[in-house]
Parts: C-alpha cells; structure tokens; sequence
C-alpha cells in the first residue's frame, strides 16, 4: 500500500511539514510506502487553463512534478488555516488534479494552528476540492492544534503531544481500512469517469 501526504504550506521547513513527517515515521513502521510532496519547498506555479491542453509546457511540467501521486492508494492533505482559509498553496494543487487523479480514494484532511484555530480549512477542503477529483474523504479529520509545542521529540512532551499522537495513529488506522475497501469500489467496473468527468 502507498499513501501519499501533501504538506500545503508555502512556507519552508513548515509546521505543516513537520506535521507531514511525522506522519511518515508513523506510516512507515506500519510498512506502509509513503511519498511527501512539500509545497513551501517545491512549490507549484499559479494553475491556468494551459494545463488542459495535451502538449502544453504546464501540463508537461506537471506530469514531472507529480511522478508516483496518483500510483497512491490514499492520501492525506496537510493545511495550515491562513485568515481562516485554507492554504492557497493546496488549493492550487487542487485544480491540477484531474478526476482520474484519486477518484474513489480515501483523503484524510489535517490541519495545522500556532493557536486554538484550524476548523475553518477542513470545511473549506470538504465543501471545494471533491467534486472533479471525487476524493472521498474520512468523516473523521484532526486539527493539530498549538502545533509548535507537539510532534517535536520521539517520545511525547506532555497531555496535549501525547493526546496528538494517539489521535493521529487512530485516524491514519482507519485510513488504511478506507484504503483497502475503496480498492472493491474502483475494480467494480461501475465508474465511469469518461463519460461522466465532472461531479455534478
């Protein structure tokens, strides 16, 4: 199994980053096989409409840029909450996916707060980045909260990075049962992305 994270911060060396990694230590001593894609430290250019043309520069760019993201089985978008918005960086990266990209697969939204914030870009993933890409996201998410003061040792600093943690390790579990049942659903020979290719 492969799931693949995607740290949204534009920023270097982020919060959400940090988060990210973490979350790869955790999945590989599961032998789960994880790719990180960092967009702070390998950010992606402003989308535009090239990118539906076939031999267009950007679509090229793309099909680069992306090696092995949509080989995944589930994914799990990292956010940090931006004047309550979600991330323009990941927003961005939305609108490169086409609706083969990771239809039908599982999606796990994390995301990151310095304070008691982080609600707003899980609704804001929720409501507009499914409906072309037909991710399926978990009902559960998690919102890692005060993120400077968690996830920064090998073994918890306290209630909070202890609370984190196991949070973490229960959402990433039912991520990979979601994985493993969404496979059913997409060798079922019942989607049908060519004639339908928009959600609505």
């Amino acid at each position: 199994m492969k799931i693949c994270l995607v740290a949204g911060s534009h920023r270097k060396n982020s919060q959400s980053l940090k988060v990210g990694k973490f979350l790869v230590k955790t999945l590989e001593t599961k032998g789960i096989e994880t790719i990180l894609f960092d967009l702070g430290g390998n950010p992606l250019p402003l989308w535009e409409p090239a990118m539906w043309e076939k031999d267009s520069e950007l679509k090229k760019f793309w099909l680069e840029y992306s090696v092995g993201f949509g080989n995944a089985d589930a994914y799990i978008f990292l956010s940090p909450e931006y004047a309550g918005m979600a991330s323009p960086a990941l927003k961005n990266f939305f609108l490169y996916l086409s609706g083969g990209d990771i239809s039908h697969k599982p999606g796990l939204i994390v995301t990151v707060s310095s304070g008691m914030g982080g609600s707003y870009p899980n609704a804001e993933l929720r409501m507009s980045s499914y409906k072309n890409t037909r991710i399926v996201y978990l009902p559960d998410h998690v919102i890692v909260r005060h993120v400077e003061s968690v996830l920064n040792s090998e073994t918890p600093e306290g209630k909070d990075d202890e609370y984190i943690r196991n949070r973490l390790s229960y959402t990433i579990n039912v991520l990979l049962e979601y994985a493993k049942a969404l496979t059913l659903v997409r060798q079922s020979g019942v989607i049908d992305i060519k004639t339908y290719p928009f959600g609505l």
